[in-house]
């Protein structure tokens, strides 16, 4: 049996054949000059996996950050709801202590009445500290965009749209209105 290794083994390619020789030759230096730019491209992608890796972690704490900010701009909308909760709710405090002030008018000549009044311009002097304006305007002219026309009345003695009396108290907390006046309106003819 013949022993193909041994017998290609003893013929040498390379002596026997010249251009198969050169060829060789320029095939090895053709295989160096792609096997080092096959290197570099490596070595490129490898530097271009790493930026794109790194932008990808910055896109990813940008997107993270982007939902932080959204979770709390919808947490301080909660709030400022919260917070104009509170102030209606307040409103409607105020409201029966108004209806009191509002008896104490009528009733003068008791000393209790005195001090009710007294108590009516403390708390509007603390919901100013507070943000909180009281729209009433008895003895003013009318403005829609503060007071609601329940009543109107005729008295000659006084200027057409005059506010003859706040039935009423309106509230505006910081630029916000929460409910205008209710007042009677002096109209002419």
């Amino acid at each position: 049996m013949i022993n193909f290794r041994d017998e290609l083994e003893k013929f040498d390619f390379f002596t026997d054949n010249v251009e198969f020789a050169e060829a060789h030759e320029e095939t090895t230096q053709v295989i160096e000059v792609v096997n080092y730019t096959l290197k570099r491209i490596s070595k490129e992608l490898n530097n271009s996996n790493i930026q794109i890796e790194e932008v990808m972690a910055e896109l990813m704490e940008e997107k993270e950050q982007q939902g932080y900010i959204k979770d709390l701009k919808k947490s301080l909308n909660q709030h400022e709801e919260e917070k104009l909760s509170l102030v209606q709710g307040l409103v409607v405090v105020l409201d029966q202590l108004e209806d009191i002030y509002r008896y104490s008018l009528k009733n003068k000549g008791d000393s209790w009445s005195e001090q009710i009044q007294l108590v009516w311009k403390n708390a509007s002097s603390n919901l100013l500290v507070h943000g909180i304006t009281r729209i009433e305007g008895e003895n003013t002219l009318f403005d829609s965009r503060l007071h609601s026309a329940v009543q109107v009345r005729e008295d000659k003695s006084v200027l057409d749209g005059m506010i003859l009396e706040v039935l009423r108290c309106g509230y505006v907390y910081q630029s916000h209105l929460l409910r205008k006046a209710q007042v009677v309106v002096n109209k002419l003819g």
